[in-house]
């Protein structure tokens, strides 16, 4: 009896700690997988916005509180607003300015509810489909889970400055 008891007891230790390993790298791949997914909703947000002119879609990916720094510029969610805006209203005036952003070398790390991705990025300007200017960098971008959706919180990115 007592070692039907312990064989009981040790199988039921066993299942658990078997689920409690594979749930935590099964979170955390989901979660990479999210913070990826949101990495790369930014990078398409101004050529989406094109098409749909949706403030909402593209601010929805950032925090209330979020701040960061494009090229050595202060950038708050209220800077990403008026700079929508201010392409919304060119491109109701005709003009075929369209945006393109591309991520390559992704690189995530999630710890709890706060993740942090690196990258680089290529953004482009094109007009009329010719390509009009184009930058490229590396970005660090901090993210924070709330509720169920990774949010930018806070952005570093600088173009890459060729050498003088």
């Amino acid at each position: 009896m007592i070692r039907q008891v312990s064989m009981k007891h040790r199988s039921v230790w066993v299942v658990l700690v078997g689920c409690l390993l594979f749930a935590g790298p099964a979170r955390a791949g989901s979660d990479d997988q999210s913070v990826e997914t949101a990495i790369l909703a930014e990078a398409k947000s101004a050529a989406m916005f094109a098409e749909t002119r949706n403030k909402q879609a593209v601010l929805s990916l950032y925090t209330a509180d979020y701040s960061g720094i494009q090229d050595g510029e202060t950038e708050t969610r209220e800077t990403i607003e008026r700079w929508l805006s201010d392409y919304e209203a060119e491109l109701n005036n005709g003009s075929t300015l369209r945006f393109l952003g591309a991520v390559s070398n992704l690189k995530i790390q999630t710890a709890g509810s706060t993740a942090w991705a690196t990258y680089d990025y290529v953004f482009q300007a094109m007009r009329k489909n010719e390509l009009e200017g184009q930058d490229t960098g590396k970005c660090t971008s901090l993210l924070r889970k709330e509720s169920s959706a990774w949010l930018i919180f806070h952005e570093h990115c600088s173009k890459i400055r060729p050498p003088q």
